[in-house]
Parts: C-alpha cells; sequence; structure tokens
C-alpha cells in the first residue's frame, strides 16, 4: 500500500506502539518475578516441611501396617499437631480414600503439596499439604502497585524523550515545508498570469500566416508554453495541498461519465503514440470528490501513457467487499521492485537521469499520493518490469440510487 495516510505519523505512531509495549513490559517485571519467586518459595518451604511429617507419620505406620488405616482418629491428632496456622492436612491411603485430616481447611485458590508416604521402604500413604495464598496475594498487588509505577514512569519519560523531541522536529520540518509551500503557491499564482499572457500572444502569433521557419519556432514556443504551464499547474498544487489550501467537496459520483470524460480527453495522446485506449464499461458509484478524483485518474493515464510505447492503456473499476478499485493497467515499461516507493516521490523519474524537462518534472504520482490522502483513498501499485504496471485507487462504494 503506497498512499492513504501521512507516513510519518504512521511512523510516530508505530514508535508510540512500541513504547507503550517496553512500558507495559518492563511494569509487568516486578509482579511476575514476584510472583514466581515468592510462590516457589513457599512451595519448597511446604515440601520441606511435608516431608518431615511424612517421616513422622511413615514411623507411625511402620508399627501397625496393615491396620493403620483404620485409626482414623489416631492419625487425626497426629495432623492437628502437625498443623500450622493458615494450614491445612490430608492424609490419604494408596486408593487416595481420605483416612484422617485436620479441622481447619483452606478454600481454593490454595496452594498444594502432595508429600508420599513411605513405610519399611513402601509407598503406604501420601500427604496433602493445603495453605491459603493470602499473603502471596498482598505481595503481588504491592509489586502490581510498583510495576504499574515504573512502568507509567517509563512510558512518560519515552513520550517526553525521545518520542517528544522526534515529534518536535516533524512540527518544525512541517513548518518549513508549510513555509516553501507557501511561498512556491504565491509565486506560482504570481508567475501564472505572465506566463497565460505570453500563451496568448503565442497563440496571436501561431494564427498568422508565417513562414515555414518561423511556423517551427512559433509551434516550438506554443508547446513549451504548454509544457511549463502544466509544471507550474503541478507545483502550486502540490504547494496547496501541502499547506492544507484544497479542501475536498464529497459527494456521490457516477464512474461511467467520469471515465468516458478521461478517455475523451486523453484520446489524442494516445493516439499520436498509437497506444490502445479503452475502459471498461461500469455502473459503479463512489463518494468523492469529483474534481480531485478526475486529477487523480487523469494523473495516472497520463503517466501510464508517457511510459507505454507498445500495446495500451486500460480504464476500470472492480468490486472490492465494501469498496471500489479504480484502477489503470498499462503495457508499457514496468518499475522495478527497488523503485516502486520511490516512484511517488516528488521529482522522482524512472529512466530520465539527463533530467529531460518534456518528460515532466516527475510531479504527477507525488500529486496523485497527496491527493489520495487528502480524499482518504488508498493508492496502490504492482508493476512486473518489461510488462506493465496496474495503479489502484480504493473509494468507496455507494449504491446506485433508485429511478
Amino acid at each position: 500500500m503506497i498512499g492513504g495516510a501521512d507516513p510519518l505519523a504512521q511512523r510516530v505512531r508505530g514508535l508510540a506502539r512500541i513504547g507503550l509495549a517496553l512500558s507495559l513490559l518492563f511494569g509487568l517485571l516486578p509482579p511476575v518475578g514476584y510472583g514466581l519467586i515468592a510462590y516457589g518459595a513457599v512451595r519448597a518451604e511446604m515440601a520441606a516441611t511435608g516431608r518431615i511429617h511424612a517421616h513422622t507419620i511413615a514411623q507411625s505406620i511402620a508399627l501397625r501396617p496393615r491396620l493403620w488405616m483404620y485409626e482414623q482418629e489416631r492419625y487425626a491428632d497426629i495432623l492437628r499437631q502437625m498443623a500450622e496456622p493458615g494450614q491445612a492436612l490430608d492424609l490419604l491411603d494408596r486408593t487416595g480414600a481420605v483416612v484422617a485430616r485436620t479441622p481447619e481447611r483452606v478454600a481454593d485458590p490454595a496452594i498444594e503439596v502432595r508429600i508420599p508416604v513411605a513405610a519399611s521402604g513402601l509407598p503406604a500413604a501420601d500427604l496433602v499439604l493445603r495453605r491459603s495464598p493470602g499473603g502471596l496475594i498482598l505481595g503481588e498487588l504491592g509489586a502490581l502497585a510498583l510495576g504499574a509505577g515504573l512502568g507509567f514512569g517509563l512510558f512518560l519519560a519515552i513520550q517526553a524523550w525521545p518520542l517528544g523531541a522526534l515529534r518536535r522536529a516533524i512540527a518544525a520540518l512541517k513548518a518549513a515545508d508549510d513555509s516553501k509551500s507557501l511561498l512556491l503557491s504565491s509565486v506560482g499564482h504570481d508567475l501564472r498570469q505572465p506566463l497565460q499572457s505570453l500563451s496568448l500572444f503565442a497563440s496571436v502569433v501561431a494564427a498568422a500566416e508565417l513562414p515555414p521557419v518561423q511556423r517551427k519556432a512559433i509551434d516550438m514556443l506554443c508547446l513549451s508554453l504548454g509544457r511549463l504551464g502544466g509544471m507550474l499547474d503541478e507545483i502550486i498544487a502540490i504547494a496547496r495541498i501541502d499547506v492544507g489550501a484544497i479542501e475536498e467537496n464529497k459527494q456521490p459520483v457516477a464512474l461511467t461519465p467520469l471515465f468516458d470524460g478521461l478517455i475523451a480527453e486523453m484520446s489524442q495522446t494516445a493516439e499520436a503514440k498509437g497506444l490502445r485506449l479503452r475502459r471498461v464499461a461500469t455502473r459503479a458509484v463512489t463518494a468523492s470528490d469529483p474534481t480531485l478524483l478526475s486529477t487523480i485518474l487523469r494523473n495516472l493515464l497520463g503517466n501510464a501513457l508517457r511510459y507505454t510505447e507498445h500495446g495500451g492503456v486500460v480504464l476500470g473499476c472492480r468490486r472490492r467487499g465494501r469498496c471500489l478499485q479504480i484502477w489503470v493497467a498499462d503495457t508499457g515499461i514496468g518499475i522495478p521492485p527497488s523503485q516502486q516507493q520511490r516512484v511517488f516521490e516528488a521529482f522522482y523519474q524512472i529512466g530520465n537521469p539527463e533530467r529531460d524537462r518534456t518528460k515532466g518534472l516527475g510531479l504527477g504520482l507525488a500529486l496523485v499520493v497527496r491527493l489520495g490522502r487528502l480524499l482518504g483513498h488508498q493508492i496502490a501499485l504492482r508493476s512486473v518490469p518489461g510488462r506493465g504496471s496496474v495503479f489502484t485507487v480504493t473509494v468507496p462504494h455507494l449504491d446506485r440510487p433508485g429511478p
């Protein structure tokens, strides 16, 4: 995906998400670390105590190995003497049946440790120790509060510095860029009037009867003035978008008349190069600014015709879920993958290292991506070198109004 959102803003949001993730991770370290260490320590303590108790019980079982499970009261008294406050003990026989237990019970959730009891070298019973995790929960809450404080502090530090510094730097760059764009827009308007006057004078001279040498010179002058006017219009358009001087006026737009107008407008250029230019029939309707959307498609068609020497260019539309994809496909030179992002940069052109101004300034696709961002339309590109390119503009889909 090429266009649709400010890339700098996307990068700042991406860095902010990374900072938030680091803050959360840093904040979780104290509670997770405390929980693992404290839980392990309590279980180790219970296991050590349980083995001591199991040894005592094993000695008692060894005295009556066949009848000990019938002496419930005796073993219940032994368990009462062994139990610590907040702890419950259960003595189970080999089948898992309860032989004796302490009166005090510990409800779930509880920390439980099971210790085997061996009498005369043979498994005889299991001693189950259960303890309430109340102390661990209080400690965990304290560790959680500490982690939240540390994580929030780290998040504020990241927001203040380096993200704060990055936002300030971007704001300064944007202010400088806006000043440049405002200057270009103002100077462009001042240059447009004398250029129009010059074009008018040249057209008057061109209408007169002239000798062949003078006719060739005036034709070249008119062509150069037309190219200069087009370049100036592109510079002014980009400058106006950058300073926010262009506002979209979205409304329902039927694509058929829009496509027909563009094909009629560009057909002479296609015929001059011997190319086929056609559109695919559609009844689709979208919501967009008709003037700005026409500018986007006009630039894409002009770009396709400029870089296509054989074959043709097709303008069409297809449904994609709740959206429409307007596409411009050509059989031109194609764009290498390494340059598919750069072609949308201002003043970048493929195959024009000598900067031949008859091929334009390289602002057409830069204008497309800016207008797409303004309208909220996604601009995308697929291309295979030597086979051609497909540019797509994703726009909302509207149901056709009834008759």
